[in-house]
């Protein structure tokens, strides 16, 4: 081989290399509030206890949409994975991540995401999450859940 061919193909190796590392720490971004809602999404479909324990902060505090409130504990239990049919199964991941503030500190992240019950239509829902900045990094300190209305038709 030619010493041009040589450095031709040590370059486009390297490229390839250095592309892969870009694409993959860029798609693996835990800093970013998308990544983190991503990781969460992701671990909630699983039913990934282990996942969610560590994106959780100790004093979560969950509200559904009806208004029931739950804590980290009881929603860790929680995470069963459902029968093949029935149960709660994630349709769509995120639709929608807006950061509505964050500072050093906190952040409030609204999350649009569609959930599909057991064999009925999936439904879309908004979340309101409250990220906390802890010494091991951003934690989910509280969720609040609403189901969206269906767009009323026109009059």
């Amino acid at each position: 081989m030619k010493r041009s061919a040589r450095v031709k193909a040590g370059i486009a190796v390297s490229a390839m290399v250095c592309w892969a590392a870009w694409t993959t720490s860029a798609a693996a971004a835990p800093d970013t509030f998308e990544g983190l809602e991503a990781r969460l999404s992701e671990a909630l479909a699983a039913y990934d206890r282990a996942a969610l324990d560590t994106l959780w902060d100790d004093q979560l505090v969950f509200v559904f949409p009806n208004g029931v409130l739950s804590r980290k504990a009881e929603r860790l239990k929680a995470q069963v994975p459902p029968a093949d049919t029935g149960g709660p199964r994630l349709v769509a991941r995120n639709d929608a991540v807006k950061v509505e503030y964050e500072d050093t500190h906190v952040a409030v992240v609204i999350v649009r995401s569609s959930w599909r019950f057991g064999d009925q239509p999936s439904a879309p829902f908004v979340a309101t999450h409250v990220w906390i900045k802890r010494p091991q990094g951003w934690r989910l300190v509280s969720a609040q859940v609403a189901e969206v209305a269906p767009p009323r038709p026109s009059q």
